[in-house]
């Protein structure tokens, strides 16, 4: 009995040694990039890309590359004068955006026919202290639009957030008064559509009429810096609507409310919509090809 145990130990053991071994030996690092096109270029391009080091070991990266078929490499990054260190499983992304176009040996040489074939194979090609090395791993990411199209009622939301400098209000106010204070600090108020006979304000209650409009609630405020109701030295009013305009175009005007669903309408009764919706649209591209060959004989 304890020669037997002392056998499982030794190949515990041994496996451990190997795990380790693997782990800090050799290469393993898994890639993803996008091609993409843009309308103000005429050359499809990498949008961007993204490397993953599996390994307990760093990888020193010179150049990446873009193979298309067996003997074209496109240069995404040069790393040359300062390499990049691909640290012990850590990832690397880089946003490239579009070309103008592609040169070789001085030449333009296009390439969109092999980017958006089907059967042309494209890898990521890294120049790596170790050599070439080819990224033939795909990061396998996740997002809830791949569910959108195997179940339509998967439903990808996003979380809207404005970029500029007025702050945050939702989405429901009507306009933005921005005071400017005697002591130079800039005071604002967002103010809804419902608000008057509200106490917005410490001294004075909105009116019906001052809401009609982004004119007439500056008036208002205006009349009321005059009467001392307001410390301020200057109003400057923003429709609401038009800033989030700005930010959002009109997506912000349609509202819907969410439901609940149950795991058997989402799985069962969705799948089912999901499968109908398919055919549907099958039909119809169908007897759009069909419309347009019939256009094109005549």
């Amino acid at each position: 009995m304890v020669s037997y145990i002392a056998l499982v130990i030794s190949f515990v053991a041994l496996s451990f040694a190997i795990r380790n071994y693997l782990r800090k030996s050799g290469i393993h690092v898994k890639g993803q990039f996008t091609i993409n096109s843009s309308a103000y270029a005429e050359d499809q391009y990498v949008d961007y890309f993204t490397l993953e080091n599996f390994k307990d070991r760093s990888v020193i990266i010179f150049k990446v590359f873009l193979r298309v078929g067996p003997n074209y490499y496109i240069e995404l990054s040069n790393f040359e004068h300062e390499p990049k260190i691909l640290k012990s499983y850590e990832s690397f992304t880089q946003t490239l955006g579009p070309v103008d176009y592609y040169s070789l040996n001085m030449n333009r040489i296009k390439l969109n026919k092999l980017l958006s074939s089907k059967e042309v194979k494209t890898f990521l090609v890294l120049s790596t202290s170790h050599g070439k090395y080819v990224v033939k791993e795909w990061i396998q990411r996740w997002d809830p639009i791949t569910d959108f199209f195997k179940n339509h009622f998967t439903a990808p939301i996003q979380s809207m957030r404005s970029n500029n400098r007025n702050g945050y209000y939702g989405a429901d106010f009507a306009y933005l008064v921005k005071l400017l204070m005697e002591d130079g600090h800039v005071k604002t108020i967002p103010v809804y559509s419902e608000d008057y006979n509200y106490p917005r304000f410490q001294n004075f209650e909105l009116t019906q009429e001052s809401l009609i409009s982004k004119d007439n609630l500056e008036e208002f405020l205006i009349d009321q810096s005059i009467n001392g109701k307001i410390s301020c030295v200057n109003v400057e009013v923003l429709d609401g609507r038009e800033l989030l305009s700005k930010s959002y175009g009109s997506g912000f005007d349609k509202t819907i409310e969410a439901e609940r669903y149950s795991w058997f309408t989402y799985l069962v009764i969705g799948k089912i919509v999901t499968k109908l919706s398919s055919v549907r649209f099958h039909f119809i591209n169908r007897k759009r090809r069909k419309d347009h060959n019939a256009s094109k004989e005549e």
